[in-house]
């Protein structure tokens, strides 16, 4: 278990800083350091906890990934770095109307059609988000079946 926590950890803190989306002729290439970097996220006493959550995440799978490779239980670090996508993600869907509103976006946030929204989407997502999103599924699976597993 120590291996798979150490890789999901890895995979994720690692989509910190790989592409996430490259849209043609709209600018440069999204991924979470760019955002940093560029000043559209910062931390500050106004930071919304949405951004603690997202960014915490990748210190979370980070931190999991050296106490895995050190031989430590890892688990709960596992567990709350996997879950902090699905926080973020779960906030996202419940305003997404605002968000669309908030970044501007030309088109309509429909989750009702998931497959239209795909669709608009699929040509710009790059490998970062992918590394991202299975690193966090790596981490939440094997950090339920540490914590939440049977004690021997």
């Amino acid at each position: 278990m120590r291996a798979i926590i150490f890789l999901g950890g890895l995979a994720m803190a690692a989509g910190f800083v790989l592409t996430w989306l490259e849209a043609p002729f709209a600018g440069p290439e999204v991924s979470p350091l760019m955002l940093l970097r560029e000043g559209m996220i910062s931390f500050g006493s106004d930071t919304s906890w949405q951004v603690w959550v997202f960014l915490g995440g990748f210190l979370l799978a980070a931190l999991a990934a050296l106490v895995a490779l050190r031989g430590a239980g890892a688990g709960l670090l596992a567990l709350l770095a996997g879950a902090s996508p699905l926080v973020v993600l779960g906030d996202a869907v419940i305003r997404a109307e605002d968000l669309r509103r908030d970044l501007g976006l030309p088109f309509p946030v429909d989750f009702g059609d998931i497959s239209r929204s795909w669709a608009l989407l699929e040509d710009f997502i790059r490998l970062g988000f992918w590394v991202y999103a299975g690193g966090a599924v790596l981490l939440l699976v094997a950090g339920m079946s540490v914590v939440l597993g049977p004690r021997r």
